[in-house]
């Protein structure tokens, strides 16, 4: 406040007056004091206070204000005259006394707000300008850096709707603006950010999003010339993913598993992170799966090829384990359809076999994921019309036909109905037939029984009960057979009992008579071969026991020739011609062993070593084998024997006879032997001299005095015995035996 303010502000103040002889003190003033002076004053007013005596004097028309101890005057109002108008409005009055309970209050007052202006201050004068609202400003008014402000804000976002608002607000300043390069960068970048965000849409999988980002992308901006390129680059790909894609799951579906993984990771190389990332692992996972159910789905395969009820329940369930999201669903579907109909079948199977009760059991256990309920429901009607049908009676199969005919139309075993009607309607008029064939069949004549045939012929093989009469007419043409067939049999076992041969013959001829097909014919075919081989065996039994007796008196060539009288076709023929065979190699053996005595006869060493070499082709296995042996055993002892007498005057002539003597022999390792000491004896080691190792002299130590020089001599050979002359033998005497140490002869 100014000093002259303040001087008129004192002037207009009441002035202290002396009524009550009590200072009064206007309260503007005493704000404006400073709080030293404040205080001061203060003090000295209560003590003026306290000395005064108090005055007689009132206000007029007021009480009197009681003074005490604790109140200070500050104020007194002057009196009023009685002439004042009563209506007259009073002016405010400030009381003159101030307690002293609120001096605390007052001091702390004049302390804090002060302060707390002071801060206040200070606050507004650091305290930023506010920024602008941006959707509040009304834009044809706005300044070119405002919309900047606000286009940046709004950029700052990073959404394709911010950017484009961004890039609206300032693209409509004129080409002329002085920030129109700023603003022209600011575009440049900001138009760049909408195709980086709809990059980030399509790597993230969201193709129609990124396209429709990209599209919104200003014409004029730089980035508008690489939308088209951008787009057609991601539709490229989203088409070569669902491609890949759509492949993995087909090759998933056909169980080409390390296919679909390999064609699963192209996804990893198109440049997508949602393809590469999300896809792939979501292909990978049901590889996974789809590879667990397709060991399930092999098992429930091998169990089906093994075609037992029981098996094809296993499989069903195996199947039914499949996960709902596996690619194999419809593959097990299939497999759930194949086992329902093979148990299907089987149940029919059992049903015609006549066991209606267990088809009605298999046909229960169909799964019910095969969705045929009302086709086992008409296949239990089907089972139970078929008991009456297997009375074999008119009436039977007319209850049957009533019971099938409980299956309507729109039923799915409906036409299967109908064939049973159709073959047990077939079946009624045969059924008669066959009784009366059978009627007439029962007597057993012949007569009879082709009687009962000619009725029986009346069933076309084509009715539902041909192969019944059919068989029925083969059963009755047996037995006439058997009838007409069995005395020949009879006469010719009645002439096979007598046993000889003649006889024998006969029966052979009588059971001849019956002829191939007819219902006998095995049976007289066992006993011809039986009646044959006895007659055969009577017939040229001899003559093999006259060929053998030759044989074992050592004339083989005549027994080959009486065993040769034994042709093929007789049943004692194979046993002829083994003895034909060996009495050859013993014939052969005893040749050799007579050729080889021929050969040894001469008794030089090569007469010896022919006939141990022909004596050595008698089989092991003849009788003659013994005496061979003695013989070259005999003929190797020649061949040493000779060997040794010509050592005594040609030692390498002798070596060579007896190497000949053959390995087996009783004197080979003998002979070996002596080969050995021979040749060492022809040629005996070079002696080697013996080593002498260098005797070393011990001399005194000699003072240092450099030693004389000494001459070196060769050293002296060391005396060896004279050597023979090698390959020399020493002279041998004449007609004198030559002992060795390793024989001692």
């Amino acid at each position: 406040m100014s000093e002259n303010q303040e001087q008129q502000s004192q002037s207009q103040s009441p002035k202290t007056t002396d009524t009550g002889n009590s200072p009064q003190i206007p309260i503007r003033s005493l704000v404006r004091k400073s709080r030293a002076e404040w205080l001061k004053e203060l003090c000295t007013n209560l003590e003026v206070t306290k000395t005064q005596p108090p005055t007689s004097t009132e206000v007029p028309n007021s009480a009197p204000l009681p003074r005490t101890a604790n109140q200070i005057v500050l104020y007194q109002p002057p009196p009023t005259s009685s002439s004042q108008e009563p209506e007259k409005r009073k002016r405010f009055v400030f009381p003159r006394t101030i307690p002293v309970n609120l001096v605390p209050l007052i001091l702390a007052l004049l302390i804090l707000v002060p302060g707390g202006i002071g801060v206040l201050a200070v606050g507004l004068l650091f305290r930023l300008p506010a920024l602008p609202n941006c959707p509040k400003i009304f834009w044809p008014v706005a300044s070119a850096s405002l919309r900047l402000y606000c286009a940046e804000s709004a950029a700052n976002k990073q959404t394709v709707a911010d950017l484009l608002v961004a890039i609206d607000l300032v693209n409509s300043l004129p080409e002329d603006h002085p920030l129109r390069p700023e603003i022209n960068r600011q575009i440049e970048k900001w138009s760049m950010d909408i195709l980086d965000l709809a990059e980030e849409m399509f790597q993230a999988g969201q193709l129609s999003e990124a396209i429709a980002a990209a599209e919104k992308t200003p014409e004029h901006t730089p980035a508008a010339a690489q939308v088209s390129k951008r787009i057609d680059q991601w539709n490229s790909i989203w088409d070569e993913a669902e491609k890949v894609y759509e492949e993995t799951e087909d090759l998933m579906r056909q169980e080409k598993l390390n296919l679909a993984f390999k064609e699963a990771t192209l996804l990893l190389n198109l440049g997508n992170n949602y393809w590469g990332t999300n896809k792939y692992q979501e292909l990978t996972d049901r590889i996974a799966i789809t590879r667990e159910d397709s060991q399930k789905l092999a098992k429930a395969r091998s169990l089906i090829a093994q075609g037992s009820v029981d098996n094809l329940l296993a499989a069903a369930k195996l199947i039914d384990q499949l996960s709902p999201e596996s690619y194999l669903k419809d593959a097990g579907q299939k497999e759930i359809t194949t086992i329902s109909n093979k148990i299907m079948a089987l149940a029919e199977e059992t049903l015609k076999n006549g066991n209606w009760q267990e088809a009605i059991n298999i046909a229960n256990k169909i799964p019910s994921s095969a969705n045929l309920q009302e086709n086992v429901k008409d296949f239990v009607v089907l089972a139970k019309a078929n008991v009456p049908a297997l009375l074999d009676t008119v009436a039977g199969l007319k209850d049957a036909i009533a019971q099938a005919q409980k299956i309507g139309r729109d039923r799915p075993l409906y036409q299967k109905a109908q064939e049973y009607i159709s073959n047990w309607q077939g079946s009624i008029a045969d059924v008669a037939t066959l009784e009366r064939a059978r009627q007439l069949a029962q007597p057993g004549g012949v007569n009879d029984l082709r009687a009962a045939i000619a009725q029986v012929q009346t069933i076309p093989a084509s009715n539902p009960r041909g192969q019944e009469a059919k068989t029925e007419m083969v059963s009755w043409t047996r037995r006439i057979e058997e009838i007409e067939d069995k005395p020949l049999l009879d006469m010719a076992e009645q002439l096979a009992s007598f046993g000889d041969t003649d006889s024998l013959k006969q029966a052979i001829v009588q059971a001849q008579k019956i002829g191939r097909g007819r219902a006998l014919y095995d049976n007289a075919q066992n006993h011809i071969a039986e009646w044959r081989d006895r007659s055969q065996r009577l017939e040229y039994q001899p003559i093999l026991d006259r060929a053998e007796q030759l044989a074992a008196e050592g004339n083989y060539a005549e027994a080959i020739a009486q065993a040769q009288q034994i042709s093929s076709g007789i049943v004692l023929y194979s046993t002829a011609n083994n003895k034909i065979r060996q009495w050859k190699t013993q014939l052969r053996d005893l040749e050799n062993l007579q050729n080889s005595e021929t050969l040894a006869a001469p008794g030089t060493p090569d007469s010896y070593v022919a006939a141990i070499n022909m004596a050595n082709k008698v089989s092991n296995s003849s009788r003659l084998r013994s005496q061979v042996n003695q013989l070259i055993n005999q003929w190797s002892q020649s061949l040493l024997q000779l060997g040794l007498d010509q050592s005594t005057y040609d030692v390498p002539g002798a070596i060579g006879i007896l190497k000949k003597i053959p390995p087996g022999t009783s004197t080979y390792s003998q002979a070996q032997a002596q080969i050995q000491d021979w040749q060492q004896w022809l040629n005996p080691p070079t002696p080697q001299p013996e080593y002498q190792p260098p005797v070393e002299e011990v001399q005194p130590p000699v003072e240092e005095v450099p030693p004389p020089i000494e001459e070196v001599q060769p050293s002296p050979e060391p005396n060896l015995p004279p050597q023979d002359a090698p390959n020399e033998p020493p002279p041998i005497e004449l007609n004198k035996p030559l002992t060795t140490p390793a024989t001692g002869i």
